[in-house]
């Protein structure tokens, strides 16, 4: 994931999926133009990398070329990626970061869009926000986007546990856990929208009859709903029945859940260092999207299911059979643990009842 530039400011923030492109002069410069038209939101430094330049009206070509990657794309057409950082150090404080992509193994680019939290409280300044970012949307024809605190992403992604490394030594590790779009719904936070192909996956009535506090039907097609009357009442009791409502309303098998992650890495830690927690996620449920990911590969899927044998072998568990990607052990407490590797790879863990 690609660094936020946030100031050192509290930031509420929009996390945004999409597979549009600002590859032509065209596409770049409206996405730059409509970043700069709006005063409360304009950004005043741009870069790919720190330190940031400033932005002033002469150099606009040149963030539009940045924009563009013009440069990536000559090298190589097919294989091309853009990520360009802005900044507002100006009240109120401003990041974004905006990413496009040309690449056969990656079906969604994240764009992150983060003003000052102080500027939110204000349901004034709430509002224009929220009319800004729906602008964001439909310029990056955003499929899916959340719309959360820090402290909200951290308690539904953070998760940790006790780790194994290559020479044996455990220790204690944090990270964050989430799950790409491709393989199902990231969660649901105070602020959500879902994209027009979303909205005919789950059924448009299944979002009009959405329990929420608030929803709108935007122009691009899609649907902007909130579990809470404010992004800082995320947390209350409320809020989070109506979250898990929501999930259980369009089919909670789509959605990731860290709860879940949380009791089988609990149950099955420590875990080797080559796997991540979000593989513990038993299977989503997602749509027949309408192109294809060449996932990349580094080892074979013959040497990932030695490794998953040995390992897991290693920690007391008997290897009763492999069939296709899946190797099926047992523990000693009458549990079946099935380890799936390569692409989309997972671990499922059916303790004895």
């Amino acid at each position: 994931m690609p660094k936020v530039y946030t100031g050192g400011f509290s930031a509420f923030k929009v996390t945004l999926d999409s597979r549009a492109t600002f590859d032509s002069e065209e596409r770049a410069r409206e996405l730059v133009n409509y970043l700069l038209v709006h005063p409360h939101f304009a950004p005043n430094y741009f870069g790919q990398h720190e330190p940031l330049r400033r932005l002033t009206p002469r150099r606009l070509d040149e963030v539009v070329d940045v924009v563009m990657n013009q440069a990536g794309q000559e090298l190589d057409l097919e294989r091309v990626i853009s990520t360009v950082f802005f900044a507002r150090t100006q009240s109120p404080r401003c990041s974004y970061s905006v990413e496009w992509a040309r690449l056969p193994h990656k079906a969604f680019s994240p764009s992150f869009y983060h003003v000052e939290q102080e500027f939110v409280r204000d349901p004034v300044g709430l509002e224009e926000w929220l009319s800004f970012v729906f602008g964001l949307l439909r310029l990056h024809e955003a499929w899916y986007a959340d719309f959360a605190l820090p402290e909200e992403s951290s308690q539904k992604h953070e998760i940790t546990y006790k780790q194994r490394l290559a020479g044996g030594k455990v220790i204690e590790h944090t990270t964050a856990s989430g799950v790409f779009l491709e393989y199902g719904i990231p969660g649901v936070y105070w602020g959500n929208y879902f994209g027009p192909f979303y909205v005919e996956w789950f059924g448009r009535e299944k979002f009009e009859t959405l329990p929420c506090v608030e929803k709108r039907w935007l122009d691009t097609g899609g649907i902007f709903f909130t579990t809470a009357p404010t992004p800082f009442d995320w947390d209350t009791p409320a809020a989070r029945q109506l979250q898990q409502a929501v999930k259980e309303h369009l089919g909670a098998d789509a959605f990731f859940d860290i709860e879940t992650v949380r009791w089988l890495v609990r149950e099955l830690e420590p875990i080797p260092e080559t796997m991540k927690p979000e593989q513990f996620q038993p299977p989503r449920r997602v749509p027949t999207f309408p192109f294809t990911v060449e996932p990349p590969r580094c080892k074979s899927i013959l040497e990932e299911i030695e490794d998953a044998r040995r390992y897991f072998e290693g920690q007391g568990y008997t290897c009763v059979g492999v069939e296709d990607r899946t190797v099926t052990f047992h523990d000693g407490k009458g549990g079946i643990l099935q380890v799936t590797v390569g692409p989309g790879g997972k671990v499922v863990y059916q303790p004895k009842l």
